[in-house]
């Protein structure tokens, strides 16, 4: 009786350990459904004009997306706690763009761990051709995911 008390005790045991292992190794899986609704209390200004915020999955922190109308176009200012980009619709197209530093409220630093540099390459041109302000958002919570490296898409949702 002894003996089959030490092997249930010691199943327990590891079981618990492993059940830790997984829990700290962070392994998620993201969750890519998400919505698009107009931020509460958002005033326009001469920086901003319009303000949406996109959420994935259940999650509590919700991506904020601020439009800035220039004379070339509209910037979407992708921006969360953790990094910043920016998505530019102009007559030449489509596509992601980093941050000048000047305009970022993210330590460049964190920025730059976050964001996969050869991902924002790749979607600095997604269309060819300006894309209708209907269909940008849509683009946008599409693609934003990519942009975040591997080990911090758990920022997203």
């Amino acid at each position: 009786m002894k003996r089959i008390n030490r092997i249930i005790g010691f199943l327990f045991v590891a079981l618990f350990v492993c059940s830790l292992n997984v829990m700290a190794s962070g392994e998620s899986t993201f969750v890519d459904d998400y919505r698009i609704s107009s931020k509460e209390n958002f005033e326009p200004s001469k920086t901003f004009q319009q303000s949406w915020e996109i959420t994935y999955g259940e999650s509590k922190r919700p991506v904020q997306v601020l439009l800035r109308e220039t004379k070339k176009g509209e910037e979407y200012i992708i921006r969360t706690n953790y990094f910043e980009v920016k998505y530019v619709n102009t007559g030449k197209g489509f596509g992601a763009r980093s941050m000048k530093t000047g305009e970022m409220l993210v330590p460049e630093s964190l920025n730059a761990q976050v964001v996969n540099a050869s991902q924002l390459h790749n979607q600095e041109i997604i269309s060819m051709s300006r894309v209708e302000r209907e269909k940008v958002l849509g683009l946008i919570a599409g693609f934003l995911p990519e942009l975040v490296n591997e080990k911090y898409k758990n920022i997203l949702n």
